[in-house]
């Protein structure tokens, strides 16, 4: 699996990702709306093609990142098991709480399309995307500091991130850390950094293509 793997899945990633983001989100009904609205919402389908287009979107969006993570394993050096295992770990963990979130909000929609039949109340649709927003706002950014921290931490030791990179990296892990609010546009920072690195990874390599890979860099 080459540099290049990784940058493509990462970019790829970031695509699938924010693309499944934005259409489930034109399928959400707002906090602040009254119940009444809420049903009507459902009973006019508003929403729901680009919220099902989404659902679909993000298993192949876990695929990408689940490709992504697995070229940046295999450049980190045997020694670094603590690293490997941080790594794995917090992208697993991501990954499982990005399809949650995305199934708990759309899986009921799909049945309901399928079947041709609606069971949503108001106020249950209103709780599925109380605990989505909880997945994605509160629990997944600080498990993307996993993953943020343990491949900064070693493609830094290894020369492979730049500075600004690494910089960069620290800010978002420490807005992902500290953040509580349901600011949509934090979202973005996670795949667009995965994005990121995959492309840094590749220019790393084409910037010195003689030189004994080390790191995440390693062949």
């Amino acid at each position: 699996m080459s540099v290049e793997a990784a940058a493509l899945s990462g970019v790829l990633f970031a695509v699938l990702y924010l693309g499944s983001l934005l259409l489930g989100r034109e399928g959400v009904a707002g906090f602040d709306e009254d119940p009444s609205q809420v049903a009507d919402r459902i009973a006019a389908g508003e929403g729901r093609d680009e919220l099902l287009t989404g659902y679909v979107l993000a298993p192949f969006a876990a695929i990408a990142f689940v490709w992504f993570v697995a070229v940046v394993r295999r450049r980190i050096p045997a020694d670094e098991r603590f690293v490997t295992t941080v790594f794995i770990g917090g992208s697993t963990i991501f990954v499982a709480l990005y399809l949650t979130a995305m199934s708990v909000v759309a899986g009921p929609h799909y049945v309901e399309s399928q079947q041709d039949v609606s069971f949503l109340e108001p106020q249950t649709l209103l709780s599925l995307q109380a605990v989505t927003y909880g997945l994605l706002f509160v629990v997944a950014p600080r498990i993307q500091v996993l993953v943020i921290l343990a491949a900064t931490a070693t493609g830094r030791r290894h020369g492979v991130i730049p500075g600004w990179l690494v910089v960069v990296s620290y800010l978002i892990a420490g807005i992902q850390l500290i953040n509580f609010t349901l600011f949509e546009p934090l979202l973005f920072l996670f795949p667009l950094w995965v994005a990121t690195v995959g492309l840094v990874l590749v220019r790393h390599r084409r910037l010195e293509p003689r030189s004994p890979a080390v790191g995440l860099d390693a062949t």
